[in-house]
């Protein structure tokens, strides 16, 4: 095989690689979708959790089950709160966790 000749299969490779961009699914460009939550982060070690909620530690404590965070922003105010299993460890607001347990 030529030199010319492995250039062109090199070239055909790589360009069936370039991935495309397709601009089928694109919605209308006046449309623009905004969403907003709230920074929080839960970690478990050994079942002590830490909850950091905007870069503050609000929580520390034990935990027996699986541990979770979920945050949403409903009409411009923010909620979070944190789980162990079904019970809210913490919540940013009164009944944040109620309203955010089965998302």
């Amino acid at each position: 095989m030529r030199l010319s000749s492995t250039l062109l299969l090199a070239a055909a490779v790589c360009g069936a690689l370039i991935p495309v961009a397709s601009t089928a699914n694109a919605g209308p460009q006046g449309k623009v979708e905004k969403r907003a939550t709230a920074g929080i982060s839960v970690s478990n070690r050994n079942g002590d959790v830490t909850v950091t909620w905007k870069g503050k530690v609000v929580f520390t404590g034990k935990a027996t089950g699986k541990v979770s965070g979920k945050a949403s922003n409903e009409n411009g105010v923010e909620l979070a709160a944190a789980f162990d299993d079904d019970k809210v460890l913490w919540e940013n607001v009164p009944g944040a966790g109620a309203k955010l347990k089965n998302r």
